[in-house]
């Protein structure tokens, strides 16, 4: 099987975020802070910023679509153990 490019990732993460949501949302992947996890929801279309190590790690990206899901829903940023705790019951 063919490997899929950067863009077709990332189009098919922000395709899931936007389905699980219901809403738009704008998707920015973070080259300098590889780890990074933060949706900015003071926007008319939420913001959700990804480390870049979601092409290289598939649980890194798993993980950023549950939180970025989360905190759209909640409509708020989400403490580590409330999301470690979401992560579980998963």
């Amino acid at each position: 099987m063919a490997e899929m490019d950067n863009d077709e990732f990332i189009r098919r993460i922000r395709r899931k975020i936007e389905r699980l949501t219901e809403g738009a949302i704008e998707l920015r992947v973070d080259v300098e802070d590889v780890n990074r996890l933060h949706d900015d929801l003071d926007q008319d279309v939420p913001r959700v910023n990804l480390g870049a190590n979601i092409y290289r790690y598939s649980g890194f990206a798993r993980m950023g679509v549950e939180y970025a899901v989360a905190a759209i829903r909640e409509r708020r940023d989400l403490e580590p153990l409330e999301f470690h705790l979401l992560l579980a019951r998963n």
